[in-house]
């Protein structure tokens, strides 16, 4: 998701310069038009900016995004701007298969020939020690971890 971030944060900073450029050659600095559409541009970039700090990481634990109880698995995935959170998903934990933990990214495949995928802020270390943590050992066995 670092990575990611960073790419995006490029490019929103790369439109902000055409912008400015525009704005500046053009002398659209006098309609209310172009104003709104800068302060929208500061918006954005700030959020992509604030996704690369460490107090993004720090205020988007992966507690907050996968959560159990008896029989389900909750599974948050972060969109929007800044802390916007989208979910829960609700998944059955008998019905899962195979769970997939890559970077930043847990992709869940259930018996249903269902398959969700979801980015979380973690590395996949520190996924794979979180969700092993919040299975029981029969959950372990039962479900394939790749």
């Amino acid at each position: 998701m670092h990575t990611i971030n960073k790419k995006i944060a490029q490019v929103i900073a790369l439109i902000g310069l055409v912008i400015i450029a525009c704005g500046y050659f053009f002398s659209l600095g006098e309609f209310l038009w172009f104003k709104a559409g800068l302060v929208m541009w500061v918006v954005v970039f700030c959020s992509c900016c604030y996704r690369l700090t460490p107090l993004f990481k720090m205020r988007n634990p992966l507690r907050n995004f996968i959560q159990r109880d008896a029989q389900h698995l909750f599974v948050f995935s972060l969109t929007g701007l800044f802390d916007k959170k989208n979910g829960p998903h609700w998944l059955v934990i008998s019905n899962i298969e195979s769970i997939e933990i890559r970077n930043d990214e847990l992709i869940v495949h259930s018996n249903n020939d269902r398959q969700l995928s979801v980015s979380i802020p973690g590395s996949q270390a520190q996924l794979h020690a979180y969700v092993s943590r919040i299975l029981t050992a029969t959950e372990k066995h039962t479900i394939v971890f790749r």
